[in-house]
């Protein structure tokens, strides 16, 4: 150390050796590595850059071929402009474009690749091959870059347009390879991107091929209706309705579903943006808005939606894949959206009546009469949650089911007259009885039958003879009380409110009882006992049910078959990317064939691949029970709360349905006080 004498009494001493700086600039490889990240996810990013490039080059036919799920090289050929020698070498330094040139073109933009970020950001985690030749030119370009390095810059001879060939994918990153799912499940996605291009780009003749096996050939459409035929399949095109409206320069066109066809999930929503595929919440909102009283709770329709709208009145720079866009004018296009498709689902409200597919002349009426203005408090509320710059926060959508088809205005005309019921009216075999107590509650438990009274023909008809021969769940003459003591075929049962929930009065309170989530849990027991004695009956549909579905759907069901088999599904392929379904399990048997295969590929696919055989079969076994559960809203005929109540109390645990939700509370005589102002 040298100390410096300096005025007064301080002194500054000086290192002899100068310290390390703290602040560095990072390599340039690790750069491109990083911004890789942030546009590369997975190899469904990849094919979705260079599908983009190929649109943006004026393609007319795609060539895709993929392996291994896309995880081992994905290869896309074109028929587009091609792209100038000097320009090849160019095109894989960062930030390189030919769609800007000044700051106001962001503003400007009718491209879907505009930041230069797609190539190089590939070429930091993967090798890429391109070969690309120009209309006029005599001979074309091949260049190899890895690892972010050019490594091969050369003529050679090829076709017109641009071929590109990306290997070795995430070998340069192994921590990002290890985060990969499954084959199957990087393929599912990679058709997914195929998918919403092929939707808003109908004019494109577009091949796929999985480890040199065809899996799609769709061919070019003369409009957006049969191109979602081809690529949805004929059953969901010939479900959907066709939406147009306009609102001063914005413009709407499309296809929604009609209201009883519905999915468990919002996969089958596809909203577009001057043809770029985006995911809004806004949009989204819209739509569960104008389906609002017309779809029960939890449940989605499909939906392909295409928005014009004036290119500066949109940014789509604020997604770092793109996928998220900011409107000027979110207020107007909430309106045209909800407007326009309330005109359509008013139509056919009119047109099916009181007497079709459960929807109420209330709610016709209503639909046909709505206008854009009874809408306007739901819309400023949607406005006031709508974050234009957040992307992250998730919109609740509101209650779908205030009014479902099949529940009665007015609850109470339906609930059981007096306090108690008496039930010796529609069960008299139930031996004596003191007035007004449920079938169970009984002196002489020899007494009990062994299968309680059900109305045959009912939705739900848990006593059916169907039900009692299926041999899943045989009948106990006396059950054992439910777990914690609780025995509901003892309680006094007073009646059903809200046309939910079942109301029972034992010594301690009040005990409400949620039916789905009760016949839940029961159907699901039944379905996972059956499973563990290997004696799931199925029932053979007389007519099999053919459906064509999507190749990421088909893939998926494929993939899965051996456990649906094991449920009672029978599924045979029948040709293509169709499939038969020959039998239901007979427990479910009348449920839609389709709609129940619809549903179960939605929750097969779900957020990602489930980590085992097991918790596949659990996600299948929790979605049939769900499906065939009495759903909130079917007011239960005395017969069948007496079976709800017996198969209940048999279960080994029945406080939650398989969601995790209670299947029932318990309100006791000391809160009852307290609210009454007693204690």
């Amino acid at each position: 150390m040298t100390a410096l004498p300096v005025r007064g009494t301080a002194v500054i001493f000086f290192a002899d050796k100068p310290m390390e700086p703290k602040i560095h600039l990072l390599p340039e490889e690790l750069t491109h590595k990083i911004a890789a990240g942030e546009v590369i996810e997975r190899p469904a990013s990849i094919l979705k850059e260079l599908m983009e490039n190929a649109l943006d080059a004026g393609a007319t036919t795609l060539q895709i071929e993929i392996e291994k799920g896309g995880c081992a090289s994905i290869r896309i050929i074109d028929d587009g402009e091609g792209m100038d020698p000097a320009d090849v070498p160019v095109a894989f330094r960062r930030h390189a474009t030919s769609k800007l040139a000044v700051f106001d073109d962001l503003y400007r933009l009718s491209t879907f690749g505009f930041r230069g970020e797609a190539l190089p950001s590939i070429a930091a985690i993967a090798r890429v091959e391109l070969l690309t030749r120009q209309p006029q030119a005599i001979a074309g370009t091949r260049i190899v870059v890895e690892n972010a390095r050019i490594q091969e810059v050369r003529e050679t001879g090829c076709p017109v347009g641009t071929a590109i060939f990306v290997s070795k994918i995430f070998d340069a990153v192994p921590v990002r390879k290890k985060f990969l799912k499954t084959e199957a499940t990087e393929q599912a996605a990679c058709l997914e991107v195929i998918t919403r291009t092929a939707l808003s780009h109908e004019g494109v003749k577009i091949r796929v091929l999985s480890n040199g096996r065809q899996l799609w050939d769709i061919p070019a459409a003369p409009d957006k209706g049969q191109r979602l035929g081809l690529v949805l399949g004929k059953e969901t095109s010939e479900a959907l309705l066709a939406v147009k409206g306009v609102r001063g320069d914005m413009g709407i066109s499309g296809y929604i579903s009609r209201p009883e066809v519905t999915r468990s999930n919002t996969k089958s929503i596809y909203c577009y943006v001057n043809g770029r595929y985006v995911r809004d919440p806004l949009m989204n909102h819209a739509i569960m808005t104008a389906y609002r009283n017309l779809m029960e709770a939890k449940r989605y329709p499909a939906a392909a939606l295409f928005l014009e709208i004036p290119l500066g009145d949109v940014d789509v720079n604020v997604h770092p894949a793109k996928l998220e866009v900011r409107f000027r004018n979110p207020r107007e296009l909430y309106g045209l959206i909800v407007e326009a498709l309330l005109h359509s689902l008013a139509q056919v409200s009119l047109d099916m009546g009181a007497g079709h597919t459960g929807l109420s002349s209330s709610i016709a009426a209503t639909r046909a009469t709505a206008t854009p203005a009874a809408y306007q408090t739901r819309i400023e509320e949607a406005l006031r949650r709508y974050t234009v710059f957040g992307g992250k926060k998730k919109l609740p959508y509101p209650d779908a089911v205030k009014e479902t088809p099949g529940r009665p205005e007015n609850p109470e005309r339906h609930r059981f007259p007096g306090t108690r019921t008496d039930f010796s009216e529609i069960a008299p075999s139930y031996g004596n009885k003191s007035p007004g107590s449920l079938p169970g509650r009984r002196s002489d438990p020899s007494g009990f039958p062994d299968h309680a009274a059900a109305v045959p023909g009912d939705a739900f008809a848990p006593g059916s003879k169907s039900d009692n021969d299926n041999n899943i769940a045989p009948a106990d003459p006396d059950p054992s009380p439910a777990a914690g003591g609780r025995s509901f075929a003892r309680m006094a049962y007073l009646g059903q409110t809200g046309g939910t929930y079942l109301v029972f009065s034992d010594s301690e309170g009040l005990i409400l009882v949620d039916q789905h989530a009760a016949h839940e849990r029961i159907l699901y027991e039944k379905f996972r006992q059956a499973g563990l004695r290997e004696k799931v009956i199925a029932q053979p549909l007389l007519l099999p049910e053919v459906v064509t579905l999507s190749p990421a759907d088909h893939g998926l069901l494929m993939g899965n078959i051996d456990i649906l088999k094991e449920t009672g599904m029978e599924i045979e392929p029948f040709g293509g990317h169709t499939v038969m379904i020959k039998s239901l399990p007979a427990i479910l048997g009348h449920l839609n064939p389709q709609g129940l295969l619809q549903d179960l590929i939605g929750q097969l696919a779900g957020e990602g691949p489930t980590v085992s055989w097991q918790d596949k079969r659990e996600k299948i076994l929790i979605s049939l029970a769900c499906q065939g559960a009495v759903k909130a809203g079917q007011v239960l005929s005395e017969g069948e709360v007496v079976r709800l109540c017996q198969d209940l109390d048999r279960l080994p645990f029945a406080a939650t349905c398989p969601h995790g939700r209670p299947v029932w509370i318990s309100i006791t005589g000391k809160q009852l006080a307290r609210l009454f102002k007693r204690a």
